[in-house]
Parts: structure tokens; C-alpha cells; sequence
């Protein structure tokens, strides 16, 4: 991360880190001990509607025959795991097209944000294969890739990703303790560009407190005159 996308960062200034420990531990399910505490920013108001209109979700399916939906059973998602996608020149799209076509062999997952939507690959009450080869990462949690165009503005993804987040929240009754980096389920450098020496730290905690911020934004009921001038 270079120093103009910490400033993009610091000027949105919802959330400060105050640890950023994360060591190692027996037990699979241990939570990263990362930390944030919440400066005090008035939550603008949003519904439901409003952010995933910023979100920009397109649903784009792939097919029932293909492999990765033919072994998916039914879920009830108690987590979201964020990912990336180590590829620099692949936007959204361009992953939609692949899992499409069965170039991503036996893995599949529910997202894939860039800076300009997210896109929808399979329903929300199926199982991806995107974070522990069929283990309770898969069986549990929803799958959101984050790519890395090089092109694009990364903090723009990151930020898209987060709205996106706060609505699976809210819509699913997910807790902000489980919204996870795939690096909880197998000790993977994943999402790689929010982890910090392959652990979850700073900018972890960061994007943890942009989830927070939208996660309260939605929790915020819009006033009347709002509400008319959304209508």
C-alpha cells in the first residue's frame, strides 16, 4: 500500500486501529484477535435499497451443470469471508466469464467486486468451495472476492466491498465478529492487500471499521425528509 492510498484511507476517517496482534492458535475457529475502536462519526443514514444501489450487484449465474454447483448443498450463512484474487488483470467481469466456462476446476464462490459493481455467481443459500476445501468456511460462510486490477483504485473495491458486506449483515442476522479474511479458515495470505506481513493487522482492522461504519448506517433509520428524497 503506498502513501497516497493511506491518505485516501486517513481522510475517511471512520475508525482507528488500536491493536493489531494476531498470533497463531490450536483451535481453527479462534477469531484474529484484530482490534478497532470507532471514532465517533455520525452514520448517515441509509436503507437497504440505497446501498446496494452503490453496490451495484448484478447476478450472473453459472450453471447448474457445471461441477462446482452439482456438489453444493444447501446453507445458512454465519459468516462472510473476504478474499482476493491475485490476479492483476482480471476485473469482476472477466471472473464472471471464467466460472461461467468451468475455468476455475472444482471452486466457485457467491462475489466478485472490482470498482465498478459486484457481481452475483451463485445464490446465496448454496455453498461456494472458496476457503477450506469443503470444511465449515465453505459450508458456512458467503464468498466475496476483491479483485486487483491494476488499473483499478483499490480503495474504491475495498470500499464497495464493505457496503456489500454490511448488507449481507444485515440481511442475514451476521455478526461483525464473523466477517472474516479466508486467512481465519486456513492460514492463507488471503485477502493478501489488507493482510499485514500475511497476518491480519492494520489495514485488516481498517476495512473491519468501514464494514462497522455502513453496518451502522444501515442500523440508522433515515428521517422523513430523507426517506421523501429517496422516493
Amino acid at each position: 500500500m503506498n502513501l497516497r492510498q493511506l491518505l485516501q484511507i486517513a481522510a475517511m476517517g471512520v475508525g482507528s486501529v488500536v491493536m493489531v496482534a494476531c498470533g497463531p492458535s490450536n483451535d481453527p475457529h479462534r477469531l484474529p484477535a484484530v482490534h478497532f475502536k470507532i471514532q465517533r462519526v455520525a452514520a448517515v443514514p441509509k436503507t437497504m435499497k440505497q446501498m446496494s444501489d452503490e453496490v451495484c450487484v448484478e447476478k450472473d449465474y453459472m450453471s447448474k451443470r457445471l461441477k462446482p454447483r452439482r456438489r453444493a448443498r444447501y446453507m445458512k450463512p454465519r459468516f462472510i469471508t473476504i478474499h482476493s484474487t491475485a490476479n492483476p488483470n482480471g476485473d469482476a467481469s472477466d471472473h464472471s466469464r471464467a466460472l461461467k466456462k468451468g475455468r476455475m476446476g472444482s471452486l466457485n464462490w457467491h462475489f466478485t467486486v472490482d470498482q465498478y459493481h459486484a457481481i452475483q455467481h451463485i445464490p446465496l443459500n448454496e455453498t461456494g468451495r472458496h476457503a477450506d476445501r469443503g470444511g465449515p468456511g465453505d459450508m458456512y460462510s458467503i464468498g466475496i472476492e476483491m479483485c486487483e486490477v491494476r488499473s483499478h483504485n483499490p480503495i474504491i473495491t475495498w470500499n464497495r466491498s464493505a457496503k456489500l458486506t454490511a448488507i449481507l449483515m444485515k440481511q442475514y442476522n451476521i455478526p461483525l465478529r464473523n466477517v472474516v479474511p479466508h486467512y481465519y479458515w486456513t492460514r492463507k495470505n488471503c485477502p493478501a492487500p489488507l493482510l499485514t506481513d500475511g497476518r491480519p493487522g492494520y489495514k485488516w482492522s481498517w476495512f473491519i471499521s468501514r464494514v462497522d461504519y455502513y453496518r451502522r448506517c444501515l442500523a440508522t433509520r433515515p428521517n422523513a425528509n430523507n426517506a421523501r428524497r429517496t422516493r
